[in-house]
């Protein structure tokens, strides 16, 4: 009862004591570094190291970007990948994250929604004011207004073309795939046609009163009917509407050409209002706090227990009492970083002052990157192709006036993945270091294959292959190309498949050797001892990409024991059943 006493900012501060004092408790060590990267714009970085009772080190990397809205020139905006949401290329109009930032020249973005491997994000997606996607059902969203404010509720989307005679049909999707008895519409942000097959019918609306934003009607005259035909080019004054089904029945019974309709998008808030004054939105799930208060919210947006509490890398977004914006990622599923379960994520966002807060699409597409260079580490050692992010622009701030042309020291010989090396700023001219107060506000960054530099300019080996450091100091910018090589040997999996050929009483032995972070390890000799069968070969040297195979012919009774022992020096043997 005493605690209701407290003010906000003391519930903060109580809340940031217990996790510093659980860090302490648990052998953890920070470094931590906050520069500006523009005008309102601020990047703290967190790099912890836990030692467990073994001596193990289990860091975590933590970028943190606070962005004020209420600075002059500061802009926060929900963008697409490729400007659109479909295309026929390999991505299908996604994009990666740091592309997005080179392309419209960002002072820094993060990755948004989930996707469905398509460019359509799953949620709802509102750029500049106007509707790209619907909500998703029972999962949060993050919206902006024009004059700043940020609303986070789970949203019902209600949509629907009328008729003058009173009739009405429900919209259930704009700009994604339509479903069986569904009525979807499709905008030129979607792609120059609609791509739907024919068990459908299409109708194109003509109107003056695009682009579709929540809560404007749309008055519009059928200028084009294609029943039984899908695939309809969609132009840029126009809304075609894709029915399937009864959706399909509604088109050819009640559209003709020259009839007006009027098509209304809405959404209701489960416990907010006002969205139709939202100019950006982004969806994610679960929500992390409710109010100032912790409430990751697995129950009520219908997700499975599991993902509660499994160890990802995460990207958030979250407000403060004050209406400062916080956009997180934590790296994870690499040596350098270990990622954070939902309660963490919850905890740490608290303790940035967030008063609201809300998970987005984490594993490999966590990204945060600026328009010279990637922050963050991504797990899948590439920046994966999105459909959506979070962009923020500003006004540069005032750079140094002495900031000479420099360099970036190079390493002294490739660098090994889970090894790290201090990268210093040297003058161009002279080959001397950098002042300290200059080379303290420096920007660190990579791009490439993925590794990490942190703020200080320590670089630490994670995926194999070209890389490259660069560095903003003022308008200055220098980069430096790194090779990347595997490290020592660190893992031995092995898995038993099916013969490819169907043989009875046959199997595949792979054997895998991968460095700490996955690289593959080429020239490791393996060693294979089958009980109740005979391999082809007993002696194997895993190639290029660290594995080796070798067929395996079982004893013809299938009932006795039978097992694969494979075995690399260095490593515990692992031991495979036969499969039943």
């Amino acid at each position: 009862m005493i605690f209701k006493a407290f003010p906000k900012f003391t519930a903060r501060i109580l809340a940031l004591s217990i996790i510093l004092t659980l860090a302490l408790a648990c052998g953890i060590s920070a470094e931590q570094w906050t520069k500006d990267l523009a005008k309102g714009v601020t990047l703290t970085q967190i790099v912890e190291s836990q030692s467990g009772r073994d001596d193990t080190t289990v860091p975590r990397v933590i970028n943190v970007l606070k962005v004020d809205p209420k600075e002059p020139g500061v802009q926060i905006k929900s963008v697409l990948g490729g400007d659109r949401v479909w295309d026929l290329d390999p991505t299908k109009g996604r994009e990666t994250i740091g592309s997005i930032a080179k392309r419209l020249n960002a002072i820094a973005v993060i990755n948004g929604d989930y996707c469905n491997w398509t460019g359509d994000p799953l949620g709802l997606h509102i750029g500049g004011g106007e509707l790209i996607s619907e909500p998703y059902p029972n999962r949060t969203v993050f919206g902006m207004t024009s004059d700043g404010k940020c609303l986070f509720d789970r949203l019902e989307f209600d949509a629907r073309i009328m008729l003058a005679d009173g009739n009405w049909f429900p919209i259930r999707g704009i700009n994604r795939p339509r479903k069986e008895n569904e009525l979807v519409a499709y905008t030129s942000r979607f792609f120059t046609s609609t791509c739907t097959p024919s068990e459908g019918s299409e109708a194109v609306v003509t109107t003056t009163d695009l682009p579709v934003r929540l809560g404007v009607p749309i008055k519009g005259t059928i200028t084009t009917v294609n029943p039984d035909r899908g695939d309809t080019a969609i132009p840029d004054r126009a809304i075609v509407l894709s029915g399937a089904g009864t959706g399909s029945d509604f088109v050819k019974e009640n559209l003709r050409e020259g009839t007006p309709v009027t098509i209304e998008f809405n959404v209701k808030g489960s416990d907010t209002t006002g969205w139709e004054k939202v100019v950006e939105a982004v969806c994610g799930t679960p929500r992390l706090i409710r109010a100032g208060k912790i409430s990751v919210e697995i129950d009520q947006e219908k997700l499975k227990q599991a993902f509660y509490g499994v160890t990802h890398p995460r990207t958030a977004v979250g407000v403060t009492a004050d209406e400062k914006l916080v956009l997180v990622t934590v790296d994870g599923r690499q040596s350098i970083s270990t990622g954070m379960p939902l309660a963490d994520l919850a905890e740490f966002m608290l303790s940035q002052g967030c008063v609201e807060a809300l998970n987005l699409d984490g594993g490999g597409s966590t990204t945060m990157a600026t328009s010279f260079g990637v922050l963050n580490s991504p797990s899948d050692g590439t920046l994966r192709a999105l459909p959506n992010a979070i962009a923020v622009f500003a006004e540069e701030s005032s750079s140094p006036s002495d900031v000479p042309e420099f360099t970036i020291s190079p390493p002294p010989g490739p660098l090994k993945s889970g090894a790290n090396v201090q990268l210093a700023l040297l003058d161009a001219s002279s080959g001397r270091a950098l002042k300290p107060d200059l080379t303290k506000q420096a920007i660190w960054s990579m791009n490439g294959r993925t590794n990490f530099v942190d703020q200080s300019g320590k670089l630490y080996g994670v995926k194999a292959g070209q890389t490259e450091v660069v560095v903003r100091l003022g308008s200055r910018i220098a980069s430096i190309p790194i090779e990347a090589i595997p490290g020592s040997a660190y893992k031995l999996a092995a898995r038993l498949d099916p013969d490819p050929a169907d043989v009875l009483n046959r199997s595949t032995l792979t054997a895998t050797v991968t460095d700490l972070n996955g690289n593959a390890i080429r020239d490791k000799q393996v060693t294979v001892k089958v009980t109740g069968g005979a391999p082809d070969e007993e002696d194997l040297l895993t190639a290029g990409d660290g594995k080796a195979s070798t067929g395996v012919t079982w004893d013809a009774a299938s009932g006795s024991p039978a097992e694969v022992k494979v075995t690399a020096s260095g490593f515990p043997a692992a031991v495979l059943q036969r499969p039943k």
